[in-house]
């Protein structure tokens, strides 16, 4: 029996879904125009602030972004879900997504795994409204987000809170501005040091 079944058809047919993260629950939709419309606005988010992906693997993001060389042996530096990594898009992209690259995360909480790999890379955003404090409950973030009413279901989850996943640029490889480290964007789970010792010390 699929215990996700409900969850997956909501999503499918173009619901949001709050489901849990080894951080903060997520708010999950389809990387589509229509329903990135329908998560924005249940987020209050300003349109300017794109969303991260989350994916089971690298793998699944390849529709979307260029998977370079060596960013699956240097992710293999951090416990999966700690990094989050903006990398080039493949085609034109809802701007929502990015406009300098899509932000993409290899999920590991168990559930998140299994959701994704019925439904295809979803939405990670945290599920909130933008400017307050993330829940830990899914069930609680999705009532604070207007519940199944404003087209939101849930996972009866539990995400273990404290930092989101550190966001990090992946140094570009050609041109006259390519860059030679990650540029961190946001400071989350992962300290800077650690990401920079990883680069310098490829396995």
């Amino acid at each position: 029996m699929n215990i996700l079944q409900n969850q997956v058809d909501w999503i499918l047919s173009g619901g949001l879904c709050v489901y849990p993260t080894t951080t903060q629950p997520a708010l999950g939709c389809l990387p589509l125009p229509e329903y990135l419309n329908l998560l924005y606005s249940v987020k209050k988010r300003s349109p300017n602030k794109p969303v991260s992906i989350g994916v089971v693997n690298l793998e699944q993001a390849s529709d979307y972004v260029e998977i370079p060389t060596g960013l699956e042996s240097f992710l293999s530096h951090f416990e999966r879900g700690a990094i989050t990594v903006l990398l080039p898009g493949k085609k034109e992209l809802d701007t929502r997504l990015g406009t300098k690259g899509v932000a993409v995360r290899v999920l590991d909480h168990p559930i998140a795994r299994d959701l994704v790999k019925q439904t295809g890379p979803l939405s990670a955003t945290s599920a909130n409204i933008s400017g307050t404090d993330p829940l830990k409950s899914c069930y609680e973030a999705a009532l604070e987000l207007g519940g199944r009413d404003a087209g939101i279901d849930w996972i009866d989850a539990i995400s273990q809170g404290g930092l989101p996943s550190t966001l990090i640029s992946w140094p570009l490889q050609i041109g006259l501005n390519a860059s030679r480290a990650p540029k961190i964007l946001r400071e989350g789970i992962i300290p800077i040091r650690e990401v920079m010792s990883a680069w310098k010390n490829p396995i």
